[in-house]
């Protein structure tokens, strides 16, 4: 199956105004970001733009220049060329957008942030973001963690697209991952760092999902650099059962 082009406007109307600034991201967003050293001459990569308020924020905080966005909803990506002119807002499924348009280009940071987690080619999605990254640069996303078994299945676990809390409109999947199953996914990349900061909470009250609680984390790991043999560094600042998890399967 492949990811779904949502053709709704409540992206549009939703991220017009929301994740615009700074202080309108998620604390875990925000400390893992701050981390990272960006400036004035970072190039960023976001994927599942929405309407490129990653990219004000990002100016607007370390004076971030060079932002390019990937948006599947084409009227959500319209909408966030207009607001961000500076920037470039492909519209697009990254899938295709790295074969056609992207191509070898690769990034300082490539972000994923409730993106990769909204669509059914959850495996495929990562491995493509991970090929944008440079050398030396990051990958920063959020997922959905549990110590239980997680679920990939949209028929199972999928979030209406509406922000005003109703049931109702076009639906995403709401993937939850294995917090272990996570992390083995992230060292096939061979990674030379992972940082992880995270909390527990409700799921949305627009998802229908059988977990009645989940690790909400947002991670950054950098690509090595050709010739750096080091042991990984990691850093997981996370709910203990999650954390527990994660560094056991480090071992």
């Amino acid at each position: 199956m492949k990811n779904i082009a949502y053709k709704t406007d409540h992206l549009a109307n939703n991220f017009s105004q929301d994740r615009i600034i700074w202080e309108q991201f998620y604390e875990s967003e925000c400390k893992i970001i701050e981390k990272l050293n960006f400036d004035s001459s970072t190039n960023v990569l976001d994927i599942g733009c929405g309407c490129g308020g990653l990219g004000l924020a990002l100016k607007e905080k370390f004076g971030v220049e060079n932002y390019t966005g990937v948006e599947i909803n084409a009227l959500a990506a319209k909408v966030g060329q207009e607001m961000n002119p500076m920037g470039n807002i492909i519209s697009g499924d990254i899938l295709d957008v790295k074969q056609k348009i992207l191509k070898n280009d690769v990034f300082d940071a490539v972000f994923s942030l409730s993106c990769i987690d909204w669509n059914v080619q959850f495996s495929d999605m990562l491995g493509t973001a991970w090929e944008c990254v440079k050398p030396g640069g990051y990958f920063v996303a959020t997922f959905r963690l549990t110590v239980e078994v997680g679920c990939n299945d949209i028929n199972k676990s999928y979030q209406y697209i509406n922000y005003v809390g109703q049931k109702e409109g076009e639906v995403a999947a709401y993937v939850v991952l294995n917090a272990n199953n996570l992390l083995q996914q992230l060292n096939i990349f061979n990674p030379s760092k992972i940082i992880a900061y995270g909390y527990f909470g409700k799921p949305s009250a627009t998802a229908v999902t059988p977990y009645t609680e989940i690790c909400f984390s947002a991670f950054a790991i950098q690509k090595r650099m050709l010739g750096d043999n080091r042991t990984a560094e990691l850093n997981f600042n996370l709910p203990k059962g999650i954390r527990s998890s994660l560094e056991s399967g480090q071992q």
